[in-house]
């Protein structure tokens, strides 16, 4: 019945037509999907980079420290000390210098004060002129002017004679100590019953000594004055007298010689 059966099947089947087999053979084959490719991995960030590790310090001796901290104790001590000895130098210095410039203009303002006060008078008021010279003159010199003083007192009151002055510089020479030279140049003019009579630039050489802590003129010489004239009361021109010189103590002369 097996046989019989299987033979039956064997020939109902049907063969197949080549067409079909063909078609069936020429269709492509699908290709197959293709994956999605995979996303690129993120590249890893770079590691920091490890600190080099710092170094242990070499342990330094206890005595070696205190040793060092001494000396740098001691080089501060010694800047110290420079600086502050620097400083008074400094100030010692400035305080000489001070006290130069102090000297020096107690020096020139004595000497003009003097060249004005011998200069310049009033025949009414002599008395005043007098006290002004012996107040700017030492004790030796004064009593060499007041000598002088006496006959020329006679020639201002007979002639009435008043002078001005006007101090034009002061020069200060030399400073020794308590000792001082200065020069002062003047322009006076005297006015007088006799006539006027204008000197320009007389010059007058002092010399000073500190006495009693004071500068005071011990001494002077008059030097020829730059220009002189000399005019009668009536404005005519006169000959005018020569300038007195010396080292005494002497003053213009009032006006022209009668």
């Amino acid at each position: 019945m097996t046989a019989q059966t299987d033979g039956t099947r064997a020939e109902k089947a049907e063969p197949e037509e080549p067409g079909e087999l063909e078609a069936e053979q020429d269709e492509p084959e699908p290709e197959p999907e293709r994956e999605p490719e995979p996303e690129p991995e993120p590249e890893p960030e770079p590691e920091p980079e490890a600190k080099p590790k710092a170094r242990p310090k070499p342990k330094v001796p206890v005595a070696l420290t205190g040793r060092r901290d001494r000396m740098a104790t001691a080089l501060v001590l010694l800047v110290l000390a420079a600086v502050t000895a620097t400083a008074v130098l400094q100030w010692r210095e400035a305080d000489r210098l001070t006290e130069d410039a102090a000297t020096e203009q107690q020096v020139r303002g004595r000497a003009a004060e003097f060249g004005r006060a011998l200069l310049a008078y009033e025949h009414t008021d002599l008395n005043s002129s007098r006290a002004r010279i012996q107040r700017l003159a030492s004790t030796d010199f004064g009593k060499s002017y007041e000598a002088a003083f006496t006959g020329l007192a006679d020639v201002i009151g007979k002639y009435k004679a008043d002078a001005t002055a006007t101090v034009r510089d002061t020069y200060v020479n030399e400073i020794d100590g308590d000792r001082a030279k200065a020069l002062v140049v003047l322009d006076s003019e005297v006015r007088s019953t006799a006539g006027t009579r204008r000197v320009l630039g007389t010059k007058l050489l002092l010399e000073l000594i500190r006495e009693k802590g004071q500068w005071r003129v011990s001494a002077m010489t008059s030097l020829e004055a730059d220009d002189e004239t000399q005019t009668k009361p009536d404005g005519t021109p006169a000959s005018p007298r020569p300038s007195d010189g010396g080292s005494g103590a002497p003053a213009p002369s009032p006006g022209p010689t009668p």
